[in-house]
């Protein structure tokens, strides 16, 4: 496992480049200001370029996403330059997460490696494309927590739905003979936490929960069950975009979606679906077969 930070050492400006990104992510919590994360994401980018991480064309759909995303959230746009700004932000988000946008070259840093003796083979990639996306949302003006008072309304709120979902996802997975209990620590786990964390839970939180079912629920605020409708619509599109791992993890991501959604929900903070979501994650990483068994 140690091969993975050999890896990392050996290619100093791939590193540079995803460690910029990660800093650009972390500034957002600080201060959402262009001149601070713009700075930096420009900085990862420059060094994506020369190390071949990313090109032109990459760059051109990411600044793409952005005005899209500038040009939702602006009061100065009329309603259909709104509504079609939207139309296309979704299509681009989605292409970019599914890594069709060429102009990417996303590193990857574990190849096919079987974290136990149960477990299908596991590979790991630091995708730029998808994590982009999670930054082109977050960084135009979304509502983010600064302070150690809302932090804490966060993690009291969010701890209990937590707990529930882990039993219930924990459970659903040993039913379903996705997972067994299978306690382990590999040396890849602070890599794969950072990771998980702030290019996986990050991207997929800011657009699932944070454009698509905050923006369903302005839709169908007016009916009577629009938050449950937005929750349950938002969780499905969740399990669907997880079908490459099987009808079984669509249906357990299709629950994990209720679960962050309903974190989201209940706070309307995106950093409680954030650590629902990475929580679980870990959960699995560390307790249970990960990815999966080989014989499901």
């Amino acid at each position: 496992m140690t091969m993975i930070y050999d890896l990392l050492l050996s290619n100093p400006l791939s590193s540079i480049s995803y460690l910029l990104l990660l800093i650009s992510i972390l500034s957002l919590w600080f201060k959402q200001e262009i001149k601070i994360w713009g700075t930096i994401t420009a900085a990862s980018l420059v060094c994506g370029v020369i190390s071949n991480r990313i090109d032109i064309i990459g760059i051109i759909s990411i600044v793409i996403l952005c005005l899209l995303y500038h040009a939702i959230n602006s009061i100065n746009f009329i309603l259909l330059v709104r509504t079609i700004s939207g139309a296309l932000a979704v299509i681009l988000s989605v292409m970019l997460a599914a890594h069709l946008i060429p102009g990417f070259n996303n590193w990857k840093v574990v190849d096919s490696v079987s974290l136990t003796e149960t477990s299908l083979p596991y590979s790991m990639y630091l995708n730029m494309d998808k994590t982009l996306v999670g930054l082109a949302i977050l960084s135009l003006g979304f509502p983010l927590v600064k302070s150690l008072k809302e932090w804490a309304f966060v993690l009291r709120s969010t701890l209990p739905i937590f707990l529930v979902g882990l039993i219930v996802l924990s459970s659903v997975s040993q039913i379903f003979s996705y997972t067994q209990w299978d306690v382990k620590f590999p040396d890849l786990f602070f890599v794969w936490a950072l990771k998980n964390l702030l290019f996986t839970c990050v991207s997929e939180e800011a657009f699932f929960r944070g454009f698509l079912q905050r923006n369903l629920f302005k839709i169908l605020r007016e009916y009577k069950y629009g938050n449950i409708l937005s929750l349950i619509t938002v969780s499905i599109l969740f399990g669907l975009a997880h079908f490459a791992g099987g009808f079984k993890y669509v249906i357990l991501s299709t629950i994990a979606g209720i679960v962050y959604g309903y974190a989201y929900q209940k706070t309307q903070r995106i950093e409680a679906s954030i650590l629902c979501h990475f929580g679980v994650n870990t959960f699995h990483f560390i307790f249970l077969t990960y990815p999966a068994l080989a014989n499901m």
